[in-house]
C-alpha cells in the first residue's frame, strides 16, 4: 500500500471528524478548540499487523449506536488528554454523531467502547475508506485506562477488521 493511499484515508478520517464541528451551525469556541487539540494529538497511520492476539476475556465490547454509548465513549476517550483540557476535548467529541451527518460514500465509521464489570474502560474507531489501493480500514483513537484494556479493545477493533489493508495510528 502506498503512502499516499494512507495519507488519503488519514485525511478523510480528520475531514470527518472536523466535520462535526465545522459543519455545525454555532459551534462552540470550546469544541473548535477541542478540533484544535485533538488534531495535535493524531499520529498518521502506519501499516499493522492484524494477526490477533492477546486476552480479551472480561472485557465486554460495544459498537456506539446511541448518546448514552457516545457519552460513555466521549467521557473515556477525553482521559487521554491531561486533565485540563479534558472539558474541552469532551466538547469537542460530544459532537460527534454518527447519525446527523450523512457519511460519503465509501467511507465507514465504527466507534467502540470496551466495558469491565460494567465500566467504560476503552474507547476504539474503525474509520475504513476506499482508496485507489483498495480498501482501507484504520484503526484509531484506541485508548484504555489500562494497559490490557488498550490491548483488548486494539484486538476486538483486529478482528472486525477483516478485510482490507490495516492501518493504525
Amino acid at each position: 500500500m502506498s503512502e499516499s493511499t494512507v495519507l488519503s484515508h488519514f485525511h478523510k478520517k480528520q475531514a470527518w471528524m472536523a466535520s462535526h464541528v465545522e459543519s455545525a451551525q454555532f459551534p462552540t469556541a470550546e469544541s473548535k478548540e477541542g478540533l484544535r487539540l485533538y488534531k495535535a494529538a493524531e499520529a498518521e497511520p502506519a501499516s499493522t499487523e492484524t494477526s490477533s492476539g492477546g486476552a480479551t476475556e472480561g472485557f465486554t465490547f460495544y459498537e456506539v449506536d446511541c448518546h448514552p454509548l457516545m457519552v460513555r465513549y466521549a467521557k473515556t476517550l477525553a482521559q487521554k488528554w491531561p486533565e485540563s483540557e479534558r472539558e474541552t476535548i469532551m466538547e469537542f467529541l460530544s459532537q460527534l454523531s454518527l447519525t446527523d451527518l450523512p457519511t460519503p460514500d465509501g467511507m465507514h465509521v465504527g466507534l467502540y467502547v470496551a466495558m469491565q464489570e460494567g465500566t467504560p474502560v476503552a474507547t476504539g474507531m474503525l474509520f475504513s475508506s476506499e482508496e485507489s489501493d483498495g480498501k482501507v480500514i484504520g484503526i484509531y483513537d484506541v485508548y484504555g485506562l489500562t494497559t490490557d484494556a488498550s490491548n483488548a479493545i486494539k484486538q476486538h477493533l483486529i478482528s472486525l477488521a477483516d478485510d482490507g489493508n490495516v492501518v493504525s495510528e
